[in-house]
């Protein structure tokens, strides 16, 4: 089967992301780093930059909140329930 003839291409700005990323403390996500190379003065888009960190198996960090503590483990319940019970107009035995 042929290849593709970029198949086996490098990235040119590979390792100005991973420079970014490590300056970043390995911190920042695609729009962050994007941002950077521009000032930098490398032009890139979004959706390169996530492919190169896709390609690469990088993840940014994120931030859990108390809410997101919450949300984990055991489900919350609510404090009444959602249906409400239709009750008998007389209680039986009356």
């Amino acid at each position: 089967m042929i290849e593709h003839p970029e198949a086996g291409r490098v990235d040119p700005i590979a390792g100005d992301v991973r420079a970014v990323r490590r300056d970043g403390h390995e911190r920042c996500g695609a729009g962050k780093i994007k941002a950077a190379l521009e000032r930098r003065g490398v032009t890139a888009s979004g959706r390169r930059v996530g492919n190169i960190m896709r390609e690469r198996g990088v993840r940014a960090q994120t931030v859990r909140t108390a809410q997101d503590a919450g949300r984990r483990g055991q489900a919350r319940e609510h404090p009444r329930p959602r249906v409400r019970r239709l009750r008998a107009a007389h209680p039986p035995g009356r």
